[in-house]
């Protein structure tokens, strides 16, 4: 059962705060590992088992493959643990797995509380899969602010004392609490507004919202409660504050968390329930489009004059996460398989960016650009691992994310939602990432050398070169994954246009 890939962080959280030992947290970790690809395995065995939705007037069927309670979490609502997984959120999901070995080997912790910290982060991974595998909206909705309270205290005890962490701390929670509270009055009214107009019990089931439409009069706001949450999340401009803050104070290991992991609920969130709300997403994507298409370029322009590294891998981290915003609004198979496959690589390209960073920040003591350069003499390994990250990160043909930033584009040229503008937009987006990257790697790497630092520690060069090795082979072999991400984001696409357009 999909439900034990849950469990184990559960368990671990629990484990280490028994036994607070490193040893502890890196054999949950690959425990978990191990549980992952078991799982994965069993999928492919049945993921032939599709779910097939009568929607009116549209027959379409989606794969999945989970576990729920029979009686229901609050049976007398039709509130249930459901938990399930579909093609998107099966790799996003390996992706966080993997991430959480990465972390648990890395080298660079500096705990000062291990009995409470190291379950605090196990408690972060295991509320945001619970969150990639509900079905159910109450159940989603849990996991999403679940995650809040772990992090709120890893910020606050892992980053410097002082003013500045108390803030980031506070702005991090107080931006993803505000702006998720409407999505939970939203779910709450589509829930009775379903029953009342299709004469079936309250429910939050993702499945039954599809099987049973919102009246299309309501559709708009109801997304757009859900779209606020996902927003903030993703840390998208103008609700971007928080992110530059936490860029700017917590440690960059703590930001894999977030950046890495946290703004992915929005993403899939999104990704996912878009298509209860077929009206509603029509109406409001052109809107959306141009939105994301601002920070796109806003925050790639912002990158771009930036003075220190901690800033510019939070400018380019909010204009990255814009052009999956983008494949979304793009409402068309190509723009969407194409923001799950982006955004899955995301994952482990910021990941090992930030750790990379981490290990230059830590050695030189300063971020600014001005104080950096010819690193690449003394630091071998972080230049090469750096090179390549930054090559993927601009969509180097042959690494992961090309695959999806191609796809963002098809889908965005092709769109029947946005205009011609957000595409021009992305393709603009794309050149200016190679704009802010390429000349920062030129002198913090290769110019004149100002400090001489040690290269990485044993404990720091293998976990980067397991995210190295999915950035490389995930570029050459796409096509198992994509094609398993499409079975899925196909026919939510087909029901959202056949729904508001009539469109096959």
């Amino acid at each position: 059962m999909i439900v034990w890939w849950i469990a184990v962080p559960f368990m671990g959280a629990l484990l280490t705060a028994l036994w607070p030992r490193r040893i502890l947290w890196r054999l949950i970790s690959l425990a978990q590992a191990g549980v992952a690809l078991w799982l994965i395995a069993a999928y492919f065995e049945r993921a032939a088992l599709e779910v097939t939705h009568e929607l009116q007037t549209l027959r379409f069927t989606v794969p999945w493959w989970g576990f729920q309670t029979p009686e229901g979490w609050m049976s007398r609502y039709q509130v249930s643990l459901f938990f399930a997984t579909d093609g998107a959120a099966l790799w996003l999901a390996m992706l966080t797995t993997l991430v959480g070995v990465v972390l648990s080997f890395w080298g660079g912790w500096k705990l000062s509380q291990p009995r409470l910290q190291i379950p605090a982060l196990l408690l972060v991974q295991g509320f945001a899969l619970w969150s990639f595998f509900s079905y159910d909206l109450i159940a989603f909705y849990v996991g999403f602010e679940a995650v809040l309270l772990p992090m709120y205290y890893l910020i606050l005890t892992l980053s410097p004392p002082g003013e500045e962490s108390r803030r980031a701390a506070l702005e991090f929670l107080l931006y993803t609490l505000l702006g998720s509270i409407p999505m939970l009055v939203g779910i709450l009214y589509a829930g009775q507004a379903i029953s009342q107009s299709h004469g079936v019990p309250f429910t939050t089931n993702f499945l039954a919202w599809l099987q049973y439409p919102l009246p299309p009069e309501v559709q708009s706001w109801i997304y757009g409660s859900f779209v606020l949450a996902f927003w903030v999340k993703l840390g998208l401009f103008p609700l971007h504050g928080w992110v530059l803050r936490l860029y700017r104070v917590a440690p960059l290991a703590l930001v894999v968390l977030s950046s890495a992991l946290l703004t992915k609920l929005g993403g899939l969130g999104w990704l996912r329930f878009m298509a209860a709300f077929p009206q509603g997403h029509f109406f409001v994507a052109p809107t959306l489009a141009g939105f994301a298409a601002v920070s796109l370029l806003g925050a790639a322009l912002g990158a771009f004059v930036q003075k220190s590294l901690r800033s510019w891998l939070a400018y380019g981290t909010i204009s990255h996460l814009s052009l999956v915003a983008i494949g979304l609004t793009s409402t068309t198979p190509a723009g969407v398989s194409g923001a799950a496959w982006y955004m899955i690589n995301h994952t482990a390209v910021t990941a090992a960016q930030l750790l990379l960073v981490s290990v230059i920040l830590t050695r030189a003591g300063t971020d600014e650009f001005s104080r950096l350069g010819g690193l690449a003499r003394s630091m071998p390994q972080v230049a090469a691992l750096w090179v390549g990250v930054a090559l993927a990160s601009v969509g180097l043909p042959g690494l992961c994310q090309f695959p999806g930033e191609l796809l963002v584009l098809i889908g965005t040229f092709k769109s029947y939602t946005v205009q011609k503008a957000v595409f021009i937009a992305a393709l603009v987006g794309v050149v200016l990432s190679a704009v802010y990257t390429l000349p920062v790697l030129r002198q913090v790497l290769f110019g004149p050398e100002k400090q001489s630092l040690p290269d990485l520690e044993r404990s720091e060069s293998l976990p980067l070169w397991v995210l190295s090795v999915w950035i490389v082979g995930a570029g050459f072999v796409a096509a198992p994954f994509l094609s398993e991400i499409q079975r899925t984001t196909s026919p939510l696409v087909e029901a959202i246009l056949y729904q508001a357009l009539g469109v096959r």
